[in-house]
């Protein structure tokens, strides 16, 4: 027989390998379903269903929609501010660092589900106080991040952030929640929406109109991490 004509029946997956495939299943499932539905109109049973799995498979992977829900958005976010906390930190000159980094926004979501996504766990924790405790952990790892790029972008352009670090990365991620608000819904014209690369934008305007920064921040090799938040611990307990 030619070599050519043999069959190779195809490797049976391990438990392992399927309980992998049924869980990238469920977790794309849930991201269409969570910024098409909502959370509230969001169901375990939905997610198993749009993902082609009885409610078995569902929960064999994860305890309830919430605990999904915090883990999509959590893998998505914190990996995505450590790599910006990289780049803010490496020896990339400011002006290209806000180019490498408006790419990076352009790119990081070219769908636009993440900001409905974002907006919907945020006013869900604010509906549902066992979740919202749960939502506080993620909400101020991911604020930590933000302000961590924010006070190192400001340090790189040699200037003094004009609001508290926190307020500024509190409204940027505000902003981004905001993204994929219609901006003109009519029957006439299809509704648009902002950018995302709109967060970059203002954040080269606020670092180009910023007062200098002070001479001890100056004369410095970068601000850290835990010295910003030391300073912001001090001045909350004045």
């Amino acid at each position: 027989m030619h070599p050519d004509n043999l069959f190779i029946p195809p490797r049976r997956l391990t438990r392992e390998e399927r309980r992998q495939q049924t869980d990238a299943a469920l977790r794309q499932a849930a991201v269409r379903e969570f910024a098409t539905c909502g959370v509230a109109g969001t169901s375990a049973e939905r997610i198993a269903e749009a993902a082609g799995f009885t409610r078995g498979a569902f929960y064999a992977n994860y305890e309830n929609k919430q605990a999904l829900l915090l883990d999509l958005i959590r893998e998505k976010f914190t990996a995505e501010i450590k790599n910006w906390l990289e780049l803010a930190e490496s020896a990339i000159g400011l002006e290209d660092l806000l180019v490498i980094l408006n790419d990076r926004t352009r790119l990081f979501d070219p769908d636009g589900v993440w900001p409905l996504i974002a907006a919907e766990i945020n006013l869900y924790a604010q509906r549902d106080a066992e979740f919202a405790a749960s939502y506080r952990q993620y909400h101020g790892q991911v604020l930590d991040g933000f302000e961590r790029i924010i006070t190192k972008l400001f340090w790189r352009g040699g200037k003094r952030p004009p609001l508290p670090v926190g307020e500024l990365a509190e409204a940027m991620l505000t902003l981004y929640r905001s993204t994929r608000l219609p901006v003109e819904d009519t029957p006439e014209s299809h509704p648009t929406f902002f950018s995302p690369e709109l967060l970059i934008v203002i954040l080269r305007g606020l670092i180009a109109v910023a007062p200098p920064a002070d001479s001890e921040r100056a004369d410095s090799s970068g601000p850290t991490a835990e010295g910003e938040k030391g300073k912001r611990r001090a001045k909350k307990t004045d």
